[in-house]
Protein backbone atom coordinates (compact mmCIF):
# COMPACT_ATOMS: atom_id res chain seq x y z
CA UNK A 1 0.00 0.00 0.00
CA UNK A 2 1.01 3.71 -0.11
CA UNK A 3 -0.18 7.14 0.63
CA UNK A 4 -1.29 9.41 -1.66
CA UNK A 5 -2.82 11.93 -0.20
CA UNK A 6 -3.29 13.75 3.35
CA UNK A 7 -5.95 16.05 4.52
CA UNK A 8 -7.38 17.69 7.63
CA UNK A 9 -5.53 19.03 11.11
CA UNK A 10 -3.97 17.76 13.75
CA UNK A 11 -6.41 15.23 15.89
CA UNK A 12 -8.45 15.13 12.96
CA UNK A 13 -7.16 13.63 9.52
CA UNK A 14 -8.14 11.87 6.47
CA UNK A 15 -5.38 9.63 4.73
CA UNK A 16 -5.94 8.38 1.11
CA UNK A 17 -4.49 4.88 0.45
CA UNK A 18 -3.70 3.05 -2.39
CA UNK A 19 -3.63 -0.79 -2.02
CA UNK A 20 -2.05 -3.01 -4.69
CA UNK A 21 -2.89 -6.33 -5.38
CA UNK A 22 -0.58 -9.18 -4.07
CA UNK A 23 -3.30 -11.57 -6.17
CA UNK A 24 -2.93 -14.09 -2.82
CA UNK A 25 -5.95 -13.90 -0.88
CA UNK A 26 -4.47 -13.40 2.93
CA UNK A 27 -7.38 -15.24 4.39
CA UNK A 28 -6.64 -18.58 2.22
CA UNK A 29 -3.00 -19.02 2.24
CA UNK A 30 -1.29 -21.08 4.40
CA UNK A 31 2.31 -20.35 3.42
CA UNK A 32 2.81 -23.94 2.62
CA UNK A 33 5.14 -22.92 -0.38
CA UNK A 34 4.01 -25.16 -3.00
CA UNK A 35 3.39 -21.60 -5.03
CA UNK A 36 7.12 -20.56 -5.23
CA UNK A 37 7.92 -24.50 -5.55
CA UNK A 38 6.06 -24.65 -8.68
CA UNK A 39 6.18 -21.21 -9.94
CA UNK A 40 9.01 -21.28 -13.22
CA UNK A 41 10.14 -17.72 -13.01
CA UNK A 42 13.54 -17.26 -11.19
CA UNK A 43 14.22 -13.09 -10.40
CA UNK A 44 16.79 -11.58 -8.37
CA UNK A 45 16.11 -11.64 -4.59
CA UNK A 46 15.99 -8.09 -3.75
CA UNK A 47 16.71 -9.09 -0.02
CA UNK A 48 19.21 -11.03 -0.14
CA UNK A 49 20.87 -7.78 -1.73
CA UNK A 50 20.91 -10.23 -5.52
CA UNK A 51 23.25 -12.88 -4.77
CA UNK A 52 20.16 -15.27 -5.65
CA UNK A 53 17.05 -15.91 -6.81
CA UNK A 54 13.64 -15.86 -5.71
CA UNK A 55 10.72 -16.96 -7.48
CA UNK A 56 7.71 -14.71 -8.95
CA UNK A 57 5.32 -15.66 -6.46
CA UNK A 58 7.17 -15.43 -2.77
CA UNK A 59 7.60 -14.33 0.60
CA UNK A 60 9.79 -11.03 1.12
CA UNK A 61 12.17 -12.73 3.90
CA UNK A 62 11.46 -15.97 5.76
CA UNK A 63 10.55 -13.94 8.95
CA UNK A 64 7.62 -12.26 7.34
CA UNK A 65 4.60 -11.26 9.15
CA UNK A 66 1.87 -11.99 8.30
CA UNK A 67 3.51 -14.92 6.53
CA UNK A 68 1.66 -15.15 3.32
CA UNK A 69 3.05 -14.88 -0.14
CA UNK A 70 2.43 -12.47 -2.84
CA UNK A 71 2.74 -12.13 -6.93
CA UNK A 72 4.69 -10.03 -8.15
CA UNK A 73 3.35 -8.63 -11.13
CA UNK A 74 6.59 -7.17 -12.65
CA UNK A 75 7.56 -10.35 -12.88
CA UNK A 76 5.01 -13.13 -13.14
CA UNK A 77 4.61 -14.78 -16.41
CA UNK A 78 0.76 -14.82 -16.42
CA UNK A 79 0.61 -11.20 -15.57
CA UNK A 80 3.35 -10.38 -18.11
CA UNK A 81 2.49 -12.60 -21.24
CA UNK A 82 -0.95 -14.28 -20.06
CA UNK A 83 0.19 -17.89 -19.61
CA UNK A 84 1.13 -20.22 -16.97
CA UNK A 85 -1.13 -19.97 -14.08
CA UNK A 86 0.95 -23.03 -12.26
CA UNK A 87 0.44 -21.37 -8.96
CA UNK A 88 -3.25 -21.02 -9.06
CA UNK A 89 -3.05 -24.64 -10.44
CA UNK A 90 -1.05 -26.45 -7.47
CA UNK A 91 -2.53 -24.21 -4.67
CA UNK A 92 -4.19 -26.54 -2.20
CA UNK A 93 -6.24 -24.08 -0.55
CA UNK A 94 -6.81 -22.14 -3.95
CA UNK A 95 -5.63 -18.82 -2.49
CA UNK A 96 -4.57 -17.35 -6.18
CA UNK A 97 -6.57 -15.35 -7.66
CA UNK A 98 -5.59 -12.95 -10.38
CA UNK A 99 -8.94 -11.46 -10.89
CA UNK A 100 -7.66 -8.64 -8.02
CA UNK A 101 -7.49 -5.52 -8.12
CA UNK A 102 -6.50 -2.04 -7.01
CA UNK A 103 -8.48 -0.34 -3.80
CA UNK A 104 -8.48 2.56 -2.26
CA UNK A 105 -8.84 3.37 1.30
CA UNK A 106 -9.77 6.44 3.05
CA UNK A 107 -8.85 6.53 6.67
CA UNK A 108 -9.53 8.66 9.71
CA UNK A 109 -6.82 9.12 12.26
CA UNK A 110 -5.47 11.53 14.75
CA UNK A 111 -1.83 11.20 14.38
CA UNK A 112 0.69 10.17 11.33
CA UNK A 113 3.78 8.98 12.24
CA UNK A 114 6.38 9.12 8.82
CA UNK A 115 8.76 6.55 9.22
CA UNK A 116 10.13 6.16 5.71
CA UNK A 117 13.36 4.27 6.14
CA UNK A 118 16.38 4.77 4.18
CA UNK A 119 18.33 3.59 1.40
CA UNK A 120 22.28 1.93 1.59
CA UNK A 121 24.33 3.88 0.01
CA UNK A 122 25.59 2.20 -3.55
CA UNK A 123 29.50 2.38 -4.05
CA UNK A 124 29.73 1.74 -7.20
CA UNK A 125 30.49 5.06 -8.16
CA UNK A 126 33.50 4.45 -6.40
CA UNK A 127 35.93 2.58 -8.92
CA UNK A 128 39.02 3.10 -6.73
CA UNK A 129 37.05 -0.06 -4.44
CA UNK A 130 36.86 -2.39 -7.13
CA UNK A 131 32.78 -2.86 -6.03
CA UNK A 132 30.92 -4.39 -9.02
CA UNK A 133 34.58 -5.48 -10.80
CA UNK A 134 35.81 -7.91 -8.23
CA UNK A 135 33.29 -10.40 -6.66
CA UNK A 136 35.12 -10.29 -3.10
CA UNK A 137 34.53 -6.77 -2.67
CA UNK A 138 30.97 -6.72 -0.89
CA UNK A 139 29.14 -4.45 0.63
CA UNK A 140 28.08 -4.53 4.68
CA UNK A 141 24.37 -5.22 3.72
CA UNK A 142 25.89 -8.24 1.45
CA UNK A 143 27.75 -9.46 4.15
CA UNK A 144 25.23 -9.37 6.70
CA UNK A 145 23.04 -12.00 4.03
CA UNK A 146 26.47 -13.98 3.78
CA UNK A 147 26.49 -14.71 7.65
CA UNK A 148 22.56 -15.50 7.50
CA UNK A 149 21.13 -18.60 7.99
CA UNK A 150 18.72 -17.55 5.58
CA UNK A 151 21.15 -15.94 3.49
CA UNK A 152 22.73 -17.09 0.09
CA UNK A 153 25.04 -19.75 1.60
CA UNK A 154 22.62 -20.57 4.99
CA UNK A 155 25.26 -19.04 6.98
CA UNK A 156 28.23 -20.54 5.70
CA UNK A 157 31.45 -18.10 5.69
CA UNK A 158 32.40 -18.02 2.73
CA UNK A 159 33.78 -16.13 -0.61
CA UNK A 160 31.38 -15.30 -3.66
CA UNK A 161 34.24 -15.85 -5.87
CA UNK A 162 35.47 -18.64 -5.05
CA UNK A 163 33.51 -20.40 -1.95
CA UNK A 164 36.47 -20.69 -0.63
CA UNK A 165 36.24 -19.34 3.70
CA UNK A 166 38.24 -16.37 3.90
CA UNK A 167 41.19 -16.45 6.15
CA UNK A 168 41.55 -12.48 6.35
CA UNK A 169 38.83 -10.04 5.48
CA UNK A 170 38.95 -6.12 5.47
CA UNK A 171 36.28 -3.45 6.40
CA UNK A 172 36.69 0.01 5.53
CA UNK A 173 34.67 2.76 7.03
CA UNK A 174 32.62 5.59 5.91
CA UNK A 175 31.64 4.25 2.25
CA UNK A 176 29.35 7.26 1.43
CA UNK A 177 29.58 9.30 4.92
CA UNK A 178 31.55 12.36 5.61
CA UNK A 179 32.81 12.65 2.37
CA UNK A 180 32.35 16.20 0.02
CA UNK A 181 34.41 14.94 -2.64
CA UNK A 182 32.51 11.72 -4.20
CA UNK A 183 29.31 12.22 -2.56
CA UNK A 184 28.61 14.93 -1.22
CA UNK A 185 27.73 13.51 2.28
CA UNK A 186 28.92 15.58 4.88
CA UNK A 187 26.77 13.65 7.92
CA UNK A 188 28.26 10.42 9.67
CA UNK A 189 25.98 7.74 9.07
CA UNK A 190 25.92 7.11 12.55
CA UNK A 191 25.50 3.27 12.69
CA UNK A 192 28.61 1.79 10.33
CA UNK A 193 31.42 1.36 13.14
CA UNK A 194 29.12 -0.60 15.11
CA UNK A 195 27.26 -2.54 12.38
CA UNK A 196 31.21 -3.34 11.51
CA UNK A 197 32.11 -4.27 14.33
CA UNK A 198 29.19 -6.87 14.94
CA UNK A 199 29.89 -7.89 11.40
CA UNK A 200 33.44 -8.62 12.65
CA UNK A 201 32.86 -10.54 15.98
CA UNK A 202 30.20 -12.91 14.37
CA UNK A 203 32.41 -13.35 11.34
CA UNK A 204 34.91 -14.42 13.88
CA UNK A 205 32.23 -17.00 15.30
CA UNK A 206 31.80 -18.59 12.02
CA UNK A 207 35.26 -18.41 10.84
CA UNK A 208 36.74 -19.54 13.87
CA UNK A 209 39.44 -17.51 15.87
CA UNK A 210 42.11 -18.15 13.01
CA UNK A 211 40.08 -15.86 10.95
CA UNK A 212 42.01 -12.07 10.60
CA UNK A 213 39.01 -9.29 10.70
CA UNK A 214 41.00 -5.86 10.03
CA UNK A 215 38.94 -2.85 10.62
CA UNK A 216 40.04 0.63 8.85
CA UNK A 217 38.69 3.63 10.43
CA UNK A 218 38.64 7.39 10.65
CA UNK A 219 37.20 7.71 14.05
CA UNK A 220 35.12 4.98 16.12
CA UNK A 221 31.93 6.46 16.87
CA UNK A 222 30.81 3.85 19.49
CA UNK A 223 28.17 6.82 21.30
CA UNK A 224 25.62 4.31 22.47
CA UNK A 225 24.94 2.74 26.16
CA UNK A 226 27.67 0.30 26.45
CA UNK A 227 28.86 0.82 22.70
CA UNK A 228 32.43 1.72 23.63
CA UNK A 229 32.49 -1.95 26.15
CA UNK A 230 31.41 -4.11 22.94
CA UNK A 231 33.93 -2.02 20.86
CA UNK A 232 36.36 -2.83 23.47
CA UNK A 233 35.78 -6.68 23.44
CA UNK A 234 36.01 -6.87 20.42
CA UNK A 235 39.48 -5.51 20.21
CA UNK A 236 40.60 -7.08 23.37
CA UNK A 237 38.79 -10.35 23.51
CA UNK A 238 37.80 -11.46 20.38
CA UNK A 239 41.22 -9.62 18.59
CA UNK A 240 39.69 -7.50 16.17
CA UNK A 241 42.30 -5.54 15.12
CA UNK A 242 41.63 -1.75 14.44
CA UNK A 243 43.94 0.22 12.13
CA UNK A 244 43.14 4.25 11.89
CA UNK A 245 43.31 4.71 8.06
CA UNK A 246 41.18 6.21 5.21
CA UNK A 247 42.64 3.38 2.45
CA UNK A 248 42.77 5.32 -0.84
CA UNK A 249 42.25 2.26 -3.21
CA UNK A 250 41.98 -1.13 -3.51
CA UNK A 251 44.07 -3.71 -5.61
CA UNK A 252 43.28 -7.15 -6.98
CA UNK A 253 46.26 -9.35 -7.22
CA UNK A 254 46.88 -10.22 -10.59
CA UNK A 255 45.65 -13.80 -11.85
CA UNK A 256 44.36 -14.69 -7.93
CA UNK A 257 41.01 -13.69 -6.44
CA UNK A 258 42.64 -12.03 -3.32
CA UNK A 259 42.63 -7.96 -2.86
CA UNK A 260 45.46 -5.73 -1.80
CA UNK A 261 44.99 -2.51 1.05
CA UNK A 262 47.63 -0.06 0.35
CA UNK A 263 47.55 2.43 4.04
CA UNK A 264 50.19 4.04 6.09
CA UNK A 265 49.64 3.19 9.30
CA UNK A 266 49.83 4.71 12.56
CA UNK A 267 53.58 4.99 12.25
CA UNK A 268 53.62 6.75 9.07
CA UNK A 269 54.75 3.84 7.40
CA UNK A 270 53.21 2.56 3.95
CA UNK A 271 52.23 -1.07 4.07
CA UNK A 272 50.86 -3.22 1.58
CA UNK A 273 48.52 -6.21 2.96
CA UNK A 274 46.74 -8.83 1.08
CA UNK A 275 42.87 -9.85 2.05
CA UNK A 276 40.70 -12.49 0.82
CA UNK A 277 37.66 -9.95 1.09
CA UNK A 278 36.96 -6.41 1.49
CA UNK A 279 33.59 -5.19 3.45
CA UNK A 280 32.61 -1.69 2.48
CA UNK A 281 30.93 -0.34 5.24
CA UNK A 282 28.28 2.10 3.39
CA UNK A 283 26.51 4.28 4.88
CA UNK A 284 22.72 5.40 4.57
CA UNK A 285 21.21 7.61 2.19
CA UNK A 286 17.79 9.44 1.97
CA UNK A 287 14.96 6.84 0.72
CA UNK A 288 13.78 6.52 -2.40
CA UNK A 289 10.67 8.51 -3.34
CA UNK A 290 11.92 10.92 -0.35
CA UNK A 291 10.46 13.61 -2.21
CA UNK A 292 7.34 12.25 -3.30
CA UNK A 293 6.32 11.53 0.37
CA UNK A 294 7.52 15.06 1.98
CA UNK A 295 5.09 16.74 -1.02
CA UNK A 296 2.46 14.40 -0.15
CA UNK A 297 2.81 14.88 4.01
CA UNK A 298 3.84 18.46 3.34
CA UNK A 299 7.33 18.30 5.53
CA UNK A 300 10.31 19.95 4.64
CA UNK A 301 13.50 18.38 3.69
CA UNK A 302 17.00 19.24 3.86
CA UNK A 303 19.71 19.51 1.19
CA UNK A 304 20.23 15.46 2.02
CA UNK A 305 16.09 14.79 1.42
CA UNK A 306 16.00 13.83 5.02
CA UNK A 307 13.44 15.40 7.13
CA UNK A 308 14.14 18.94 8.02
CA UNK A 309 14.15 19.21 11.70
CA UNK A 310 15.41 21.91 15.17
CA UNK A 311 19.05 21.15 16.14
CA UNK A 312 19.33 19.99 19.63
Amino acid sequence: SEVTEIRGIPGDFEVEILKHPRYVDMGKCIACGTCAEKCPKKVDDVFNQKMIKRKAVYVEYAQAVPLKYAIDEANCIYLTKGKCRACEKFCPTKAINFDEKEERQTLRVGAVVIAPGFTAFDPTRYTTYKYAKNPNVVTSMEFERILSATGPYQGHLQRPSDGREPGKIAWLQCIGSRDLHQCDHGYCSSVCCMYAVKEAVVAKEHGGSDLDCAIFFMDMRTHGKDFERYYDDARNKHGIRFIRSRVPYVDAVTGQDDLVIPYIDEKGDLVRESFDMVVLSVGLDSPTGARELADIVKVDLDKYDFCKTDFF
